[in-house]
């Protein structure tokens, strides 16, 4: 990602109120304006969650959350770029952010995410595999998508000889 972007990982109690905001509304105005997806945004996960924000000139311009989801689960969320962005590389260092982040904790085994079908390819290119059937989240047709994090580490969990 490019120098002119500003990257923040931040737990939801250091997530000061301006920057909340910008969360929420650029999750509605993609979300819920623009893709015309009516859905419950505001949840509990958001608590529970890590919220990586991309800044350009310190408007916040993409967005996803991370968390866990079982004790070797983790899960990519409310991945989110404004349109006049994308196409820049912001989405690619947006993910390759997020699974970084997720890597942090040697525990999780498989990074899920929900994608919509559009973005299928997109995910491939960072090793994700579609799981099961697309269904429909919100008005849009999405399908489940996993990533090994052995993958990622290049075998299993023990080939680093712990």
């Amino acid at each position: 990602m490019s120098a002119l972007y500003k990257t923040q990982v931040i737990s939801f109690n250091q997530l000061k109120l301006n920057d909340l905001y910008a969360i929420l509304k650029l999750r509605q105005d993609v979300f819920i304006i623009d893709q015309q997806s009516i859905y419950r945004d505001i949840d509990e996960q958001d608590k529970i969650s890590e919220h990586i924000c991309v800044f350009h000139q310190a408007r916040l311009i993409a967005y996803a959350r991370v968390r866990k989801t079982k004790q070797i689960n983790a899960k990519i969320e409310r991945v989110v770029c404004l349109p006049e962005y994308r196409g820049q590389g912001i989405g690619k260092g947006l993910i390759e952010q997020a699974i970084e982040e997720i890597q942090r904790d040697h525990e999780i085994t498989t990074i899920m995410l929900s994608a919509q079908t559009d973005a299928i390819d997109f995910y491939l290119k960072f090793g994700f595999h579609p799981e099961g059937k697309p269904y429909d989240d919100g008005g849009i047709e999405h399908i489940d998508m996993l990533l090994a994090v052995a993958q990622l580490r290049g075998g299993s969990k023990d080939s680093h000889g712990g």
